[in-house]
């Protein structure tokens, strides 16, 4: 009954007005072409966070702390490549819109979407399809790796907005951390680690197993949200961590599993793709842990022998390597 009242009298005001502000970053990103090259930055990123707040507001978030913490003694001549976060909703990025405005690694399709496709290109972001790797992959990580590169050594405009990664390479549930993937520590430049924490409450942001448009009517269907930002101090890599990127990004990791009180997983994108197939009665991806131990093939040919099943008759899949099962 609560939900059914909500989803006619809050859902839709929130929808309009939501929609409203991004209409006006669009617009404003548009309007901006009128003013010199180089004021057109700095007013597209300072009106576009107040109008990412504004529009986080219409979600229904009222509540935002961003808490900074500062370090006992910063390196004088340093300044963070990029800005390290967890990811766990869409929603992820107007938090980061509404407080620094960053540029961020999108889908290739991003450009050419309607209202936000213009405003990815004044965010200056690198765009990537993550379905096709042959010429994608290291051109993207390059492209990452030349910005930071650049900007650690202040070889940037100072129109050029700050580099947003999502080492994970997918959202989370929030409560628990991927492995995270080396690009983002490939210059071997500093950080800036940030931890983002949705309130508790009837709807989490999180929408791994929900359809995307089901959970966003959900999600403007209750009245309130808020979340929590804290930015740790700038981390300055070692030399050894300089030269072993991997070593670098899983030391960022344990400081913001530790820090972020998160779970460590190792489940991979291919495996959070096999969760939401075998939720949905499809065969899960090939590549991921549960299509091998069900033997499906790259080809997508059937396995061989029927997989086991449970009492309920769904087959049962075994777990990965490191995760322990529930009694």
């Amino acid at each position: 009954m609560r939900l059914a009242v909500l989803l006619v009298t809050v859902a839709p005001v929130k929808f309009a007005s939501a929609t409203l502000c991004v209409l006006a970053v669009h617009l404003m990103c548009r309007a901006s072409a009128i003013l010199p090259k180089g004021l057109q930055a700095q007013v597209v990123a300072s009106l576009g966070k107040i109008l990412c707040r504004l529009c986080l507001f219409c979600w229904g978030f009222m509540k935002i702390d961003w808490i900074i913490e500062e370090p006992g003694q910063l390196p004088k001549g340093v300044e963070p490549a990029a800005i390290v976060s967890n990811h766990i909703s869409y929603l992820d990025i107007i938090v980061h819109c509404a407080h620094s405005f960053p540029s961020f690694v999108a889908r290739g399709n991003t450009k050419d979407m309607p209202l936000v496709g213009l405003i990815s290109k004044k965010l200056q972001c690198i765009y990537v399809n993550r379905e096709f790797k042959k010429g994608n992959v290291a051109g993207v990580s390059g492209q990452v790796k030349d910005r930071m590169e650049m900007a650690a050594a202040g070889e940037l405009p100072a129109t050029t907005r700050p580099l947003l990664l999502f080492p994970e390479g997918t959202t989370t549930n929030g409560k628990c951390l991927l492995p995270f993937k080396s690009g983002a520590f490939l210059a071997g430049a500093p950080v800036q680690p940030v931890i983002l924490r949705y309130g508790e409450d009837r709807i989490s942001p999180a929408w791994e197993s929900i359809g995307a448009l089901w959970h966003s009517i959900l999600m403007l269907a209750n009245p309130f949200h808020s979340v929590t930002a804290r930015q740790l101090p700038i981390y300055y890599p070692s030399e050894e961590e300089k030269a072993d990127p991997k070593l670098y990004a899983a030391n960022v990791r344990e400081l913001m599993l530790r820090e972020g009180g998160f779970k460590p997983s190792h489940s991979t994108l291919a495996d959070s793709r096999a969760y939401i197939a075998l939720m949905e009665g499809r065969k899960p991806p090939a590549n991921s842990v549960a299509g091998q131990e069900l033997g499906i093939e790259a080809n997508g040919a059937k396995p061989n022998g029927k997989p086991a099943k449970d009492d309920a008759g769904i087959p049962v899949v075994p777990s990965s390597s490191g995760v322990k099962k529930l009694a």
